[in-house]
């Protein structure tokens, strides 16, 4: 801790260490190889597309609304980076996936977020495991939080 934030709560820290990194990743994201293509909605559903998706799940997953998430799949599909498929357990829904093409652009964009992480947080791999544990934890808190005050998970994407 500096001596300009010895004085403040542990939590406060926290927040101006979150906050710092979230400001300078943002930035360095919109120099990456794929800014032009991707803006910061795709780019975070693109990451979120680990597994088949209903549109109202990956809505829930980055904490905004349906019609953000709509934008950026449309986006995505005339890139021929996702495709939506009916949902094998209600074929009324619409599942997004992603495309062989959509594969390889996500797993760049995961590396180029790594290598940009480990970069501008300057922290070590330990580090870096422990702050990604408590990030999830808390990540995961905030979700379900969300889950509880607002709305339930959307079916199909509660495993």
């Amino acid at each position: 801790m500096s001596e300009e934030t010895s004085c403040l709560l542990p939590e406060v820290c926290a927040m101006l260490g979150i906050y710092a990194l979230y400001w300078k990743m943002d930035a360095a994201l919109d120099e990456t190889d794929l800014a032009p293509r991707l803006g910061h909605t795709e780019s975070r559903l693109l990451i979120q597309l680990d597994r088949p998706r209903r549109m109202g799940a990956l809505a829930q997953l980055l904490l905004t609304g349906a019609p953000s998430v709509t934008a950026a799949a449309d986006k995505l599909e005339e890139l021929a980076l996702v495709e939506r498929m009916p949902d094998p357990d209600d074929r009324r829904a619409l599942l997004l996936h992603l495309t062989e093409r959509g594969q390889q652009t996500r797993q760049q964009l995961q590396n180029q977020v790594s290598e940009l992480f480990r970069r501008i947080s300057g922290l070590t791999k330990s580090d870096i495991d422990q702050f990604a544990t408590l990030s999830m934890k808390i990540h995961d808190t905030i979700l379900g939080q969300g889950a509880r005050l607002s709305a339930q998970v959307p079916k199909g994407d509660s495993e």
